[in-house]
């Protein structure tokens, strides 16, 4: 039996979330579930009577190069021991993705635990996200003059809204409503002493932040996620940390959208081959944990627009979500034949034009080629994505887009 979610499932969906280790069964688990579900749509499934899988996702938008499209994330899938390999995850997955799509998302993203599973459900990879640890007194920034506000988990709705403000780029993304982020720093605030320092304009209004997970006495501190926007606004953050290097001697932060940390610093090559295999190893780590895929083809490819000689096409689109939804599903994939054209002004109908040339693609192809994620010559060697080489040609030739940049940790 898959439903909504309903209060009296409060204690067996908290069972499960301890089961898989996301909760410890502290007090405060009430209050994170709470947030964490506030503002979302919440689906469980029951198992024997008892709620044994769990799915939320979070409305949003996303910026796709100057336009917004309506986003839904998928913010937790959790199984409880005894509902391993039963198909239920699986099933209530497809299930919210295809409710996300009737409410009127036009592209579902996610956060994998690893690559593989979510496939079936169309989703394909995006890019890789980088993360740098490095001693703060080597930013080369201006020095502090002005001591920043202390934050803490009772400004989530401040630093939720700080964050909706802050600049995006092709590719980024903003939740609804605050409880993800209340979520978040409830548990990190009373589990790992998590904090937040940030700067309010005269009118009291919460202009730019970090917040941070510290780790003993002198690092390295996580920067888990931050608000600013304006590149002054940043260098005063970057000029918090540097504050703090007399006692920090490492800070963990991701670059920042389209601007690379190394820029910031002295010597990070020195300081890197330093610091190798110590308690500050400074390596960048770099991976993939980000999916998404297109839930409204018309909608995805009409927000297109690239410079260059047009380019049309027969696409035969298949999407592996259709085999895990029911055949009463209000939405039921994105699969079919289409006839795309990508230009100044891009469009997807469905039809068959026999005098285009023909490619076929999964859904996850597509999403990855129409997000920048990846080209069209990858895709081919990598996917499903079959076409001639002209085409395939083609196609690189005039689908050139920015990196995408989520900016949001989901």
């Amino acid at each position: 039996m898959i439903r909504p979610y309903k209060p009296s499932d409060l204690d067996q969906c908290l069972r499960i979330f301890k089961e898989v280790g996301w909760m410890d069964g502290k007090d405060h688990d009430k209050d994170i579930f709470a947030a964490y579900i506030s503002d979302a749509d919440s689906l469980v499934a029951e198992l024997n009577g008892e709620v044994e899988v769990f799915v939320v996702t979070r409305s949003g938008n996303t910026l796709y190069q100057d336009v917004e499209l309506p986003l839904s994330c998928v913010t937790g899938v959790v199984t409880s021991r005894v509902a391993r390999q039963q198909g239920l995850a699986s099933t209530v997955t497809a299930r919210a993705i295809a409710e996300s799509a009737v409410k009127g998302a036009a592209v579902s993203m996610l956060g994998m635990f690893d690559q593989g599973f979510y496939e079936k459900f169309g989703y394909g990879s995006t890019i890789y996200h980088r993360e740098s640890t490095f001693d703060p007194a080597n930013l080369r920034v201006p020095r502090l003059t002005r001591p920043p506000i202390r934050l803490n988990k009772d400004d989530a709705d401040a630093m939720h809204d700080c964050r909706c403000r802050r600049k995006l780029y092709h590719g980024g993304c903003n939740l609804d409503g605050a409880g993800e982020t209340a979520a978040t720093t409830i548990w990190q605030e009373d589990e790992r002493n998590a904090f937040g320092l940030g700067f309010r304009d005269d009118d009291g209004k919460l202009t730019h932040f970090l917040w941070m997970k510290p780790k003993a006495e002198h690092g390295p501190y996580s920067v888990w996620f931050t608000g600013w926007e304006t590149h002054e606004q940043l260098l005063e953050l970057l000029s918090v940390l540097k504050s703090l290097s007399d006692q920090v001697h490492g800070v963990r932060m991701s670059d920042p959208p389209r601007l690379q940390m190394q820029d910031f610093l002295d010597r990070p090559l020195a300081t890197q081959r330093a610091r190798k295999g110590g308690d500050f190893d400074s390596a960048v780590l770099s991976q993939v944990w980000l999916q998404n895929r297109i839930l409204d083809v018309p909608a995805c490819i009409g927000a297109m627009k690239l410079l260059g000689e047009s380019v049309s096409f027969n696409l035969a689109l298949s999407d592996p979500i259709e085999s895990y939804l029911e055949d009463d599903s209000e939405w039921n994939g994105v699969g079919g034949d289409w006839i795309v054209c990508l230009g100044e002004e891009s469009s997807a109908k469905k039809g068959c034009d026999n005098s285009l040339p023909t490619a076929t693609a999964t859904v996850n192809d597509l999403s990855r080629l129409w997000f920048g994620s990846a080209s069209a010559e990858a895709v081919a060697l990598t996917g499903n994505f079959k076409a001639s080489p002209e085409l395939i040609s083609q196609i690189d030739t005039i689908v050139r887009l920015p990196v995408p940049i989520a900016d949001w940790d989901f």
